[in-house]
């Protein structure tokens, strides 16, 4: 063994014991109040910010109804893509949901890092040097499915609509809010399939070979999952989000397959 190797390895041990006496020294009450803190200075963030959303309702409404305004003016009926409310708080209520929605969305990296610093401690070297990767792509997914989700929201409503038979929509803005909200949601959760697949797969649970071998059930399983998870279950929908689901099951088997493979050339022979 080298005087270098064996060098990396006394400090690796040294950080370790260092890391676990600052784990011991915290006792329960610490823990406590670094956790309140974490959680004040994630509610701070959300309340300034949610408040600031408060004041650009007007852009915020906007980008809202962008999805819906793109709809054909004919199907729409005379309201076109205005929305309404149905009692004297509704407007009100909306204006709240919406600034909240946007706060808890825009605030999220500070309770997402706050969350992270939180449990940090707690994990091994090998686990914290996957952490971040995982945090990050996991932020990275949910936003391209978001994105996705809004950039095809004008063709999903101008099909349900059309499903309508010529009925005349009368759109009430938190009915549309929360349609809009659970699609948004739906797809960027659901784009974490590959995070979820890679980590089953560094643990052992599932092979590249058997993700190959199963494509056929996973595509199925896919559209399955597509139809249970969004709102409207319409099949336009669901396939605008079942296909690409199945291109980052693609993505996942190459991606897995070259992490085990650096993996087992890391490992010591024999």
């Amino acid at each position: 063994m080298s005087e270098a190797t064996e060098t990396r390895r006394r400090r690796l041990r040294l950080r370790r014991r260092k890391e676990r006496r600052k784990r011991v020294a915290m006792t329960v009450v610490d823990h406590l109040h670094e956790l309140r803190s974490r959680i004040m200075v994630s509610l701070v963030a959300f309340v300034v910010i949610s408040g600031a959303a408060f004041f650009f309702y007007e852009p915020l409404l906007n980008f809202l109804k962008d999805p819906l305004c793109q709809v054909p003016r004919d199907l729409l009926g005379p309201q076109g893509c205005d929305l309404n409310f149905f009692r004297i708080t509704g407007a009100f209520q909306f204006r709240l949901k919406l600034t909240a929605l946007v706060g808890i969305a825009l605030t999220s990296p500070v309770w997402l890092y706050n969350l992270y610093a939180f449990i940090v401690p707690a994990l091994t070297l090998k686990e914290k040097r996957y952490s971040l990767p995982f945090l990050f792509s996991s932020i990275i997914l949910f936003s391209i499915g978001t994105t996705f989700a809004y950039l095809t929201l004008p063709k999903g409503v101008e099909f349900l609509i059309e499903l309508g038979g010529g009925l005349i929509p009368i759109l009430g803005a938190e009915e549309y809010l929360n349609f809009v909200g659970l699609i948004l949601i739906a797809f960027g959760v659901t784009f974490q399939l590959p995070l979820v697949l890679i980590f089953l797969g560094l643990v052992g649970a599932v092979t590249v070979e058997q993700l190959r071998a199963q494509r056929k059930v996973a595509l199925v399983a896919i559209f399955v999952l597509a139809a249970v998870v969004t709102p409207s279950q319409d099949p336009y929908t669901m396939s605008i989000m079942a296909l690409p689901l199945y291109g980052l099951y693609e993505l996942t088997i190459i991606i897995l397959a070259q992490v085990m493979k650096r993996r087992a050339a890391a490992a010591p022979s024999g």
